[in-house]
């Protein structure tokens, strides 16, 4: 025993009977230490997967469109005069042949009286020139006027037959000027604001305008489609066995600016016969009715123009990732090890993704844990159907039995 300065004989005793006490704790401790960092492998993380299921696919292209009018008519002065009366309100919707405007009749109604007379007196002459023209046939029948007085005779009934055709057309044109004084509307459509107030006077020197009407129901739609896109709609539709130049064949909905689809479908009528060479792009116009008079020309809509329908392998969008090399799945085989694979995606809407090439109904993919999987390492899958994992991956979405699919130009 080792003697301690300044530690007495109690102390001393208690060192000595705690040391060997210390020496076990201190041994059983550090072995407690050594089974505590003995190292055990996490298990595989939980991952959820699901074979791809074939659904229908009703694919379609978004492009941007105008509404414009069927027919635009300008409401003009014909002939001139003091402007009379006004028989519409701005922004009524009037009917083809509804009065609109009124000129003062009072010049043209004498024009056409005066028409009138000069007719009648066309018309006596005319008989007086044939009952002359009549004597001196008589007369030369009997040798009793020669034939220069036939032939001038002859000639003066021709001369007042003119005559009377002269003034029938001037009756008529003085019947003309008179309709004139009341305008109408050539069209059924929407009255625009009135341009000349009443009491001008119009028409004097070029045709003065009054107003415009537009046609309302129905309304054409115009979009230009990429040549690109144009090439690839043509191709489906053909492989539809849809003819190029049936009209009323292809169908398109219009999209309003504030994201809601418009009741009324539409037709396309017409496609420009070439491509823009500026642009890139072919022209095409479409009719849509419009009975409530929602559309307006000028308004900015998307016309959705359908292709046919096609049914393809189905995956959720989020299972479908892309990097520089593109479009790619995790997928596990039989062991549960991850491993990556390409893919080739058609178009997606409402998170389902159609699937070209690259995977089959055989494959198991990853839809749901994909951060915690890693290629070459195993994982612990549970097993769901399509409509299962979109009701994981979005409790609100709907069931995937048919899904319309959207390309934007």
């Amino acid at each position: 025993m080792r003697y301690h300065p300044g530690v007495n004989n109690h102390t001393r005793t208690i060192i000595e009977t705690l040391a060997p006490l210390t020496l076990i704790l201190t041994l059983g401790g550090t072995g407690c230490e050594d089974q505590r960092n003995a190292f055990q492998a996490p298990p595989p993380p939980k991952v959820t997967a699901m074979h791809p299921e074939m659904r229908r696919f009703e694919p379609y292209r978004d492009i941007v469109a105008t509404v414009e009018p069927l027919e635009t008519v300008e409401i003009r002065a014909r002939i001139s005069g003091f402007l009379e009366s006004r028989d519409f309100q701005p922004g009524d919707i009037v009917e083809a042949g509804a009065t609109l405007f009124r000129l003062e009749p009072d010049e043209y109604d004498a024009n056409l009286a005066i028409a009138n007379a000069d007719l009648r007196s066309a018309e006596a002459n005319l008989q007086l020139t044939e009952q002359i023209q009549a004597k001196y046939q008589a007369a030369f029948d009997q040798g009793a006027a020669t034939e220069i007085e036939i032939l001038e005779s002859e000639a003066n009934v021709e001369l007042a037959a003119a005559k009377v055709e002269q003034a029938k057309a001037k009756v008529t044109r003085s019947q003309l000027d008179v309709t004139y004084t009341t305008i109408l509307a050539p069209i059924e459509g929407q009255i625009g604001e009135d341009l000349v107030s009443v009491g001008n006077l119009v028409g004097r020197g070029e045709p003065t305008l009054l107003a415009k009407i537009t046609s309302v129901d129905p309304m054409n739609v115009y979009f230009s489609v990429p040549e690109n896109g144009f090439l690839e709609f043509r191709r489906r539709m053909n492989e539809a066995g849809m003819k190029q130049d049936v009209r009323g064949d292809y169908q398109f909905k219009a999209v309003l600016p504030d994201g809601q689809v418009y009741d009324q479908p539409g037709t396309v009528d017409f496609a420009a016969p070439e491509i823009n060479r500026n642009t890139g792009t072919v022209t095409i116009r479409g009719v849509i009715p419009n009975p409530d008079g929602l559309l307006r020309s000028g308004l900015f809509v998307r016309a959705r123009l359908g292709e046919p329908t096609r049914m393809s392998l189905a995956l959720p969008q989020s299972a479908v990732l892309i990097d520089m090399a593109g479009s790619y799945v995790y997928v596990i085989d039989k062991d549960n090890i991850v491993s990556r694979q390409g893919v080739s995606v058609g178009v997606a809407i409402d998170g389902l993704q159609e699937i070209d090439a690259g995977i089959d109904e055989t494959s198991m993919v990853i839809v749901d844990g994909i951060l915690r999987a890693r290629p070459g390492s195993a994982v612990s899958p549970d097993t769901v159907d399509l409509d299962e994992a979109m009701r994981l991956i979005d409790p609100s979405a709907p069931a995937a039995e048919s899904t319309a699919t959207n390309e934007d130009a």
